[in-house]
């Protein structure tokens, strides 16, 4: 039997694979679940990258963040916004201040439209992380 596995960069692998005398396959391994990372792939089929464990999220912004201000949300309003309340032990009002001043100086940046590839997705993110002065979460 032939397995062909097409890999995200568009690539394929050809395996064979040896079916013995009277078997038949039951189940494979391809679709063990992906461990969580900043990237998404939206209902629309397009790619965002996002990380949800921080309130610094990625200009990718994920549908829950809709209508919200995120770019320029302050202290207290994020404080008093029980979506975003429950991230805000991992700042300090200085930290949260420094970032809301990076976010409103590059809200022009911020998007709900999803990317057209991974790769976008990905390089809009590190996009992200090099202009806040985060380093990529691991």
């Amino acid at each position: 039997m032939q397995i062909i596995v097409t890999w995200s960069n568009g690539m394929t692998s050809e395996l064979e694979v040896t079916v013995p005398p009277g078997a038949t396959a039951l189940r494979t391994s391809f679709d063990a679940p992906r461990p969580p990372t900043a990237l998404h792939r939206q209902a629309d089929g397009s790619w965002a990258c996002y990380n949800q464990n921080k309130v610094l999220l990625g200009y990718c912004l994920p549908p829950k963040m809709a209508g919200r201000p995120i770019q320029g949300i302050t202290w207290k309003e994020a404080c008093a916004d029980v979506a975003i309340s429950h991230a805000l032990p991992y700042f300090d009002q200085t930290e949260w201040e420094r970032d809301r001043l990076l976010r409103v100086a590059n809200n022009d940046k911020f998007h709900f439209h999803g990317h057209a590839s991974e790769q976008d997705a990905i390089a809009c993110y590190q996009q992200f992380l090099t202009d806040f002065g985060e380093n990529e979460p691991v």
